[in-house]
């Protein structure tokens, strides 16, 4: 039941995040929206960024089960965790270079245009299109600046834990599964710095408000999909707790009897009920 609600939940997720990024990405700033779109773009890649940094966090926690066991959890369901958040990782970091590329580039306007002639020669004025370019390609080089330092940092984390890895004599499967990382982060570093744009239709001021509220109503929506989504990841550790500490007092109560059968059971008993105790702690900790 619990399994079945959290993958519905995690789907829709999914679904909302994939609609906003497809709807942002297809269009741009007018000069009646100015720079508005631009900036909603970055708003959202500062959210994806965020979202990666979970991600990131969860799964060195994971890595970290699987040298040091404290969880309930086979190693290969915590290997399929490990999987998971990789995925999620690499599916930000698509959408974010997709919105990133969908922000417009520097074109060569002059920077005033004639407008007509008089007694003192030809006329001029400053060239608007010129002006509203240099405006959003601030967005755009400081975006692309912040997307290329994170994938720099990114590969410098990776190189630096097949350094730890190789010392430990770790599986080479490990170190080349990060190799790997590191060569897709360079290719996702060219596109990032690559001068192509995405071809964008540009939108009024009355669009752009309406696609701007539409997008704090969606946000909104996606934080208590988000909250329910771990309140249903803690659910089972506290049902899970529940039944360990019933298990637990009967095997305490038992312990006097038969010269201690089954005290081995009953540690184990007693750890498990520690383990979920420290999950449902942690659980808690992230509603609070």
């Amino acid at each position: 039941m619990v399994r079945g609600e959290v993958k519905a939940i995690d789907s829709r997720i999914e679904d909302r995040i994939d609609h906003l990024i497809t709807a942002l990405r297809s269009i741009g700033d007018s000069k009646a929206t100015i720079t508005k779109l631009a900036r909603m773009k970055r708003d959202t890649i500062d959210r994806l960024q965020k979202m990666i940094e979970y991600y990131r966090q969860k799964r060195a926690a994971m890595q970290e089960e699987l040298r040091r066991p404290t969880l309930y959890l086979t190693a290969e369901q915590k290997r399929t965790a490990i999987a998971k958040f990789d995925e999620r990782i690499e599916k930000r970091i698509a959408q974010i270079l997709a919105l990133q590329k969908s922000l417009p580039a520097e074109k060569d306007y002059d920077r005033y245009k004639a407008t007509g002639s008089n007694w003192y020669g030809t006329t001029y004025e400053m060239n608007e299109d010129h002006a509203q370019n240099q405006r959003l390609t601030v967005h755009t080089n400081q975006q692309r600046d912040e997307v290329v330092a994170g994938l720099r940092a990114s590969m410098a984390r990776i190189d630096q834990q097949n350094k730890t890895l190789r010392a430990q004599n770790a599986p080479a499967d490990e170190i080349a599964k990060n190799e790997a990382l590191i060569a897709e982060r360079r290719k996702q570093l060219a596109v990032a710095l690559s001068p192509a744009e995405t071809a964008t239709h540009k939108v009024g001021s009355k669009e752009a408000n309406d696609l701007d509220k539409a997008l704090k109503i969606a946000i909104e929506e996606l934080k208590r999909e988000f909250y329910t989504l771990l309140a249903l990841h803690c659910a089972a550790p506290a049902s899970r707790l529940r039944q360990l500490r019933t298990r637990w007092t009967r095997c305490r109560e038992s312990q006097d009897k038969a010269a201690m059968k089954g005290s081995q059971a009953c540690a184990e008993n007693m750890t498990l009920a520690t383990t979920a105790l420290a999950i449902s702690a942690a659980c808690s900790a992230l509603h609070a």
